[in-house]
């Protein structure tokens, strides 16, 4: 069993000199996004994931051309919720955020101010990508020992998730059994169209996913950083 994770393109936050809540890819997000179709373009899935956000199903939809597969929008896989900040000049979103990440350490559960709680969005995720795996491809968990196992399935599958860099930081801190914390996305940040994998790996009486390769961009080589 494999999950592939893409971080979606470089998104357009304020396309004229603005903030808007929902953007589109930019020029050069563009191009990553069709990079990363390129790098994927060889294996094959069984499906594809996709946050309903304009970033990342614009992100997804090359990538699901080229492997042939119809993507599947999954509310669950929304970045962690914002106020609204439509409108606001890229100095005062700026500040926004450096206020953000300044507060004190237990504020950090509370999430955005008048947004989502990072406690609600850990858990959103988490049971999301649970729901995804026992739901729809029919995995099961047992413990041992006090630990919860993966059962690996009778046939291998390979699944491709395309998010948001908080969303595939609880996605592989939950599946590792890493503590959650606030901070999640510090500890797993990735770039605009980034690809990470995750396998499962047998272990005792069932198995464990282990962490194949994080935040990889050599499909990138060549693309301006910004």
């Amino acid at each position: 069993m494999e999950l592939v994770l893409v971080r979606h393109a470089q998104p357009d936050w304020e396309p004229r000199g603005h903030a808007v809540d929902n953007p589109k890819l930019t020029e050069l997000g563009r191009s990553q996004a069709k990079r990363a179709a390129d790098a994927l373009a060889g294996e094959s899935f069984d499906a594809i994931y996709v946050s309903p956000y304009q970033r990342a199903l614009e992100t997804a939809a090359p990538i699901a051309e080229r492997l042939g597969l119809e993507p599947e929008g999954q509310s669950w896989l929304r970045e962690v919720g914002l106020p609204s900040l439509e409108g606001k000049t890229a100095e005062e979103v700026r500040h926004y955020f450096e206020s953000l990440h300044a507060r004190d350490l237990e504020r950090q559960w509370d999430g955005p101010p008048g947004g989502e709680s990072f406690r609600h969005f850990y858990e959103r995720v988490s049971a999301g990508v649970e729901g995804l795996l026992i739901g729809n491809h029919r995995l099961r968990i047992h413990e041992d020992c006090g630990h919860r196992l993966w059962e690996r399935p009778d046939e291998e599958r390979r699944l491709l998730i395309v998010a948001h860099e908080g969303t595939i930081s609880v996605i592989v801190s939950h599946l590792l059994g890493i503590e959650p914390v606030p901070w999640c996305s510090l500890r797993f940040s990735s770039a605009w169209a980034a690809i990470s994998r995750l396998e499962m790996r047998g272990v005792s009486s069932g198995a464990v996913w282990s962490l194949a390769c994080f935040n990889r961009l050599r499909h990138l080589v060549g693309l301006p950083e910004r």
